[in-house]
């Protein structure tokens, strides 16, 4: 298997970063970045190269970022007093709650079942908890997961809650003087649309006004990353109708740099160490992304890159095609990206490039 390509080190200046609006009048709108830097990466980094790259990423036109109370090291809390000391109002911050209990590994309590009440205080512990790391209202709130239970990683059947119950309890306000704009995270195509309606049909009840789901040429098999995992796929991006009324935030597991960076069957091997070793986190890496559709996909991104520098005079690396095939689909909105150091934030904006020169024909070969 042919490696990653090297690395580009070179200093880029600030690129021309799209700005999409996020919101429905007569409620507020907010316009963020097409890029919007996550944080959980950043919770592993020494303090100073973290708030690098959080500068870095204002200078290259970053006006959002995303974070959550259960990310590593008390980033939340950290990028809220980052947030405070730059004093500016054009930086948005989306968090994240609705994250079940966590009953040991692969065992997981819903929050969002029940009623009204019983959603409310659940989901107000935590947002209350997210609120105090920042100086003004979160710019947007997201529910991470949809009403589901686990017991070892197996979803436990059982009805979900309706989503008028959820939205109507996000939206009381005693929640709702917290955040400005709702949002959802890993929730299927038929819960947004649900959602959505019952927001319409009810007035006083938010709408979801963004989805996050996981979008990557590394498409999830029969097993999700982890428990609650929900992705879109190529043919679902490539159509401009899809998930109507929202926006895509997407997300992929190039956060770290830790799939393409060793190449295929090193990475493969580490993730089936992880699954050997039944890692907390990382176990589901190995059935959920090595499969042999994505091992083709890997060799076909290998081959499209070394021809596309060798016609363009470029030099640009595996994970920014990754990156850029996701930026060069129809439906995609924004995309979160995850880089850990200063050069892995410019290699990720530069990609941008790349992506507008990707045809329909490079996404079909790619896929």
């Amino acid at each position: 298997q042919a490696g990653p390509a090297p690395a580009v080190t070179a200093h880029v200046g600030p690129a021309p970063m799209a700005g999409i609006p996020l919101g429905e009048p007569p409620g507020p709108v907010r316009v963020l970045s097409r890029l919007i830097l996550g944080t959980d990466h950043l919770g592993k980094v020494p303090e100073a190269q973290a708030i690098a790259v959080l500068d870095e990423a204002v200078r290259l036109g970053i006006t959002a970022f995303d974070t959550a109370p259960i990310y590593a090291d008390d980033i939340e809390r950290r990028l809220g007093r980052w947030l405070q000391a730059r004093r500016r109002d054009d930086l948005a911050v989306i968090t994240k709650g609705g994250f079940p209990w966590d009953r040991g590994p692969g065992t997981y309590d819903s929050r969002l079942r029940g009623d009204a009440a019983q959603i409310a205080a659940n989901v107000g512990e935590e947002l209350r908890g997210s609120r105090v790391s920042y100086a003004t209202p979160i710019t947007v709130y997201l529910m991470h997961r949809d009403d589901a239970d686990f017991r070892d990683f197996a979803r436990v059947e059982r009805p979900q809650t309706p989503a008028l119950t959820i939205f109507q309890a996000l939206s009381a306000p005693a929640l709702a003087a917290h955040y400005q704009l709702l949002g959802v995270s890993n929730w299927t195509t038929e819960r947004v649309a649900e959602a959505r309606q019952a927001a319409r049909a009810h007035p006083g009840t938010r709408p979801p006004v963004c989805n996050s789901p996981y979008f990557s040429l590394l498409e999830m098999g029969a097993v999700t990353l982890h428990s609650g995992g929900v992705q879109v796929t190529h043919a679902d991006m490539m159509r401009r109708d899809f998930q109507p009324g929202v926006r895509l935030m997407t997300y992929s597991p190039l956060g770290g740099f830790s799939i393409v960076r060793p190449g295929w069957e090193a990475a493969r091997a580490r993730a089936l160490a992880l699954k050997a070793g039944r890692d907390r986190y990382w176990r589901n890496v190995h059935d959920a992304l090595f499969h042999a559709a994505n091992a083709a996909r890997y060799a076909r991104a290998i081959a499209f890159l070394q021809r596309f520098n060798r016609d363009h005079g470029t030099a640009y690396t595996l994970d920014q095609l990754l990156n850029a095939y996701v930026l060069a689909h129809p439906r995609t909105d924004f995309v979160v990206i995850g880089p850990r150091t200063v050069d892995q934030l410019r290699r990720t904006v530069a990609a941008q490039a790349l992506a507008a020169q990707l045809t329909p024909g490079d996404l079909e070969f790619l896929y």
